[in-house]
This record gives structure tokens, sequence and C-alpha cells, in this order.
């Protein structure tokens, strides 16, 4: 994409143009090599207060490293750009496989049909603005911020190879959100919504509901497969590949999950399998919208509320301590010893008793 018409400054190569949300956008042009370079060097209003002196100074650093072959030679297309981050992605040991699936998701859906033909060094602010301008009409602020971290963490990686030196999504306005979210249920509907979920009529989806009762998340409990079970320990492993605490985490099996796990007659791949596909659950919203009919409760209630329903429960029907919540919620510990992990596995078990005790 053309820029914008540019104002020659007094610094050999340095121009600008001006930009209303970022104020003067200072362009280098040089040629080195006998290639010609446009590259945006700042913004008036960035971190660096950058004028034409310092875009000069940029200018300079950015043609020692060229000639170093510390930054690319082309100005790539965004999609170029997105091929070279999803192939680190996939070839990261320490990235989810579900993490870059999302991002995949995001860029295929959000991304590509915009920026796909832009070369990331004419990238402005102002594209990133309207793009989040027009999003926000439509998604939920949180939703439109998580969009703006991946579209970040693409041009972090373009400067962390040197194939960009500003990153367009750090001077967007961001959309403001409240982060906090009340627990909708009374105590008497979460005590209907416990018994919808232990009386379900498919035996499938009553234990996988019953699994999110014991303070599990969604991913967490599709993703569970038998090489995490030790039925003779009695506890189950939550890797850190798919949890939120980033280390392998272990559980107690109650009676509840025993009975579901020892009466499984196929012991192998993952625990809940699709009676139609044989292969892992990925769809919960039909049982989960029966489960709230069943309840009778018309409220906006997310499966990861369940999550929300042991906290309440615990901290306000209970004599359970926020460490025990934690524990029940399986938040990473700072204590890392194994004996405090064993400590931590039975506190979160007798915690989960009391509070289906409440709600029986």
């Amino acid at each position: 994409m053309a820029l914008p018409k540019l104002t020659k400054t007094n610094y050999v190569g340095i121009y600008f143009f001006k930009d209303p949300l970022k104020g003067k956008v200072f362009v280098a042009i040089f040629e080195l090599n006998k290639n010609r370079y446009k590259r945006i060097v700042g913004y008036e209003k960035d971190c660096y207060r950058t004028n034409a002196k310092i875009a000069y100074l940029k200018k300079e650093e950015l043609k020692n490293d060229i000639l170093n072959n510390n930054y690319a030679s082309k100005n790539i297309t965004f999609k170029q750009l997105w091929e070279l981050y999803y192939t680190h992605l996939e070839n990261s040991k320490s990235i989810a496989k579900r993490t870059y699936e999302t991002k995949k998701s995001n860029y295929n859906t959000h991304f590509k049909p915009l920026f796909d033909n832009y070369l990331i060094n004419n990238m402005q602010v102002f594209h990133i603005q309207n793009f989040v301008n027009d999003l926000i009409k439509t998604r939920a602020p949180k939703t439109v911020d998580n969009l703006l971290a991946d579209l970040s963490s693409i041009f972090k990686f373009a400067i962390k190879n040197k194939m960009m030196i500003n990153n367009p999504v750090s001077q967007v306005d961001k959309p403001k959100y409240d982060n906090s979210r009340d627990f909708p249920l009374t105590l008497e509907e979460s005590k209907n919504l416990f018994k919808a979920i232990i009386n379900f009529q498919e035996p499938l989806y009553r234990e996988i509901f019953t699994f999110l009762l014991h303070g599990r998340r969604k991913d967490e409990v599709l993703s569970l497969t038998w090489e995490m079970i030790d039925l003779e320990r009695r506890v189950y492993q939550i890797g850190f590949e798919i949890n939120k605490a980033k280390k392998n985490m272990i559980y107690e099996i109650t009676d509840e999950l025993y009975e579901i796990l020892i009466n499984k007659n196929e012991k192998t791949g993952y625990v809940f399998k699709s009676n139609v596909t044989g292969d892992k659950v990925k769809n919960l919203r039909w049982a989960w919208k029966r489960i709230l009919e069943n309840a009778n409760i018309n409220k906006q209630i997310r499966i990861h509320d369940l999550r929300h329903l042991i906290g309440e429960i615990s901290l306000n029907e209970t004599d359970n301590s926020m460490e025990v919540v934690s524990a029940i919620l399986g938040h990473s510990s700072t204590r890392p010893t194994k004996r405090y992990a064993k400590v931590q596995q039975k506190v979160a078990s007798a915690g989960l008793k009391k509070v289906f005790e409440i709600l029986k």
C-alpha cells in the first residue's frame, strides 16, 4: 500500500506525513547496494518522541543492520510475515498446539481479509485503529483486546527478527472493559444446576460435566487421555501444555470420578470419545443448553461459570479458605515441593467434598 504524500525534512533521507493519532510519521528513504528502501522509522507520539533527528539516527542504524545482514532486505507482505510466524509457532516446544491453532483461526477470520497484501513496514496505526473501530461494533471489548494481543505478537516477532522497527499496535486506543464478573446464580439455582448435571440422561455428557464440577476447565477435560489417569494411585494429571498453570498439575480422583473411570470399557486414547466419530468430544453446547433447561435457568451462564460456581459456594457456604479454593481450581502454587503438591491434592479433594455436600 502506498504511503501518503511525504514532506521533506532538513535531514537527508528523512520525510514525514501526518497521522491523526501518531502525529508526524517519519519515513526513511535511501539506497544501499543498488536496492532502494522506504521504511517507517518512528512516530512523533511514540515512546521515543521521535523527531527528524532521531529518525535520521534510526535510518543510519537501519542501514548498518542491512549491511551486516541483521535486517531483512525486503519489505515483505503481512501474509509472508504470518507464514514465517506460524512456522515459528509450530516449531516452538513451549507453545501448546491449541494456542497456535487459535491464532491460526484468528488470522484466517480477522487478519487475512484485511492485511494480507499490505507491506508490513507500510502498516500504520490508523490501519489497526480502523480495524478495532469496526470490530468493536460487533464484538465484545475483551474479544477485540485478545485479537489485538495476537496481532501485536506477530509484529513483535517481526521486530525481533529485524523485519520491522515499530509495532503499529502499540499506539492503538484499545477498548476498555470490566474484567470482573459477578456470579449470577442464587444458592437454590446452583443446587438445581448441580442436580441437572448429575441426573443428566446422556451418560457421556453427564460424565464430562461431572469432571467440570471438579473445577477443571473444558479443554482440560476434553483433552484428558488414559495416559494421564492412574487408577491405582487414584490421581490424574493435567499436562502443562493444556492448563493455564503452565506446569503439570496432579489431582485426586474422587469417589465420583473413580466410579466414572473404572466403569469405562475402553481405556485407551481420549477418556471421553464422541459416540459419532469415536474421536475427542469437541462440542458441549447442545448438552449445556439442555442442562440449563432441565435446571430451569434462563440466565446467561457459560460452561466456564461452573468453576465460578465451585469457588462461590466454597467461599460463601463452607469454611474453605482461599488457599483451598485455589487448590480445587488448579491455580499454580508458589510452593514447588512434591510434598506440598501431595498435600494440595488432599486439601482440594476435602474442600470439594464440602462443596458437594452443600449442593446435593
